[in-house]
């Protein structure tokens, strides 16, 4: 049913009912035949809901105006930005106005989320696409280079891997980021230390070619997905690499994971370089994009992402999660 329907009904039974209670009242005293008084229900009936009708439709009709402004802007094409409410044709009942301004406040928070999708993306685009071309313009350059020998071959091949793994990182990290914004993690529980091995793996070879020791101390337990507490850590692993100077450890507890180095520390409060596009002069993580993924995994698993202090004197950062204890 309607609730132009109910509002007439309600309408209509609030003029009908006293009538009927003063008839039957009127017929049970004796007061008069009941003849006159049934037709004269009935009329009243037929009074009632035409007023009801008539009243329920002016009632909401600025109500209706506004569903057919919403379905406007529905089928409307055109930028984001540029989507307006129509203006009322007369002046509406306050309750609508405040809905119509509500309506607006949240229009307005789309497009502005709109506008930082659409710088996100674009900055995304343009820092995939500086080492995919660097790497394209080595592979030219290694075509027609008959002359070079195999240290400077060498070299220009490390380069292209370095650029080609900077890509790769960045996919990798906005794969994560599209998972987070389209389901929640699927919990399991995980064994952290056994995590943080299968990654000490994968980067020994990068840490050697650096110079630089990686370790692993402590155990622990948590709950969480693996592919993403697994891109969040080798964020976190990533970015101690490029900046320690000869150490990187990884420090695992219940429900938390640790890295620390020997570096100089972060140039910027952790708030500032967990911004995509807009990290430090340090340049710390792949555009930034990496720190901010670590942060918004830890967050998506009801965790956080903070600063912590290491003997070391480097940087260190914290990556907490729910233990397996806790759940």
């Amino acid at each position: 049913m309607s609730l132009r329907t109910r509002l007439a009904l309600v309408i209509a039974l609030l003029a009908f009912l006293p009538n009927l209670v003063l008839a039957l009242t009127l017929g049970l005293m004796g007061e008069g035949p009941w003849l006159p008084l049934v037709l004269w229900l009935l009329l009243i009936g037929l009074v009632s809901g035409a007023v009801g009708y008539f009243l329920a439709r002016s009632l909401l009709r600025p109500l209706e105006e506004l569903t057919r402004a919403l379905a406007y802007l529905s089928v409307r094409e055109g930028p984001v930005n540029e989507l307006r409410l129509p203006a009322p044709k007369e002046p509406p009942p306050m309750e609508i106005t405040l809905l119509r301004a509500r309506f607006g406040e949240l229009l307005q928070r789309l497009q502005r989320l709109m506008e930082a999708r659409e710088a996100f993306y674009g900055a995304l685009a343009h820092d995939l696409k500086t080492p995919l071309l660097s790497a394209i313009r080595a592979l030219e350059y290694l075509e027609k280079a008959d002359h070079l020998g195999r240290e400077k071959r060498v070299e220009l091949l490390l380069a292209l891997r370095r650029e080609l793994f900077q890509a790769h990182l960045l996919v990798e990290n906005l794969l994560a980021l599209s998972r987070l914004e389209t389901r929640t993690p699927q919990r399991e529980t995980l064994n952290l230390r056994a995590l943080a091995e299968d990654l000490l793996l994968r980067y020994r070879e990068e840490a050697g070619r650096r110079g630089l020791g990686l370790t692993v101390e402590g155990a622990g337990l948590a709950r969480g997905e693996r592919l993403l507490l697994e891109r969040a850590l080798a964020n976190l692993l990533d970015n101690a690499l490029r900046h320690a100077k000869t150490q990187v450890r990884i420090r695992v507890e219940e429900g938390a994971l640790q890295v620390e180095d020997d570096g100089e520390g972060l140039p910027l409060p952790l708030e500032a370089l967990a911004q995509p596009f807009r990290q430090g002069g340090s340049n710390r993580g792949s555009a930034g994009l990496g720190l901010y993924t670590a942060k918004r995994v830890a967050e998506a698993h009801g965790g956080r992402l903070l600063t912590c202090k290491t003997p070391l004197g480097g940087a260190c950062l914290r990556l907490e999660l729910p233990s397996a204890k806790e759940l």
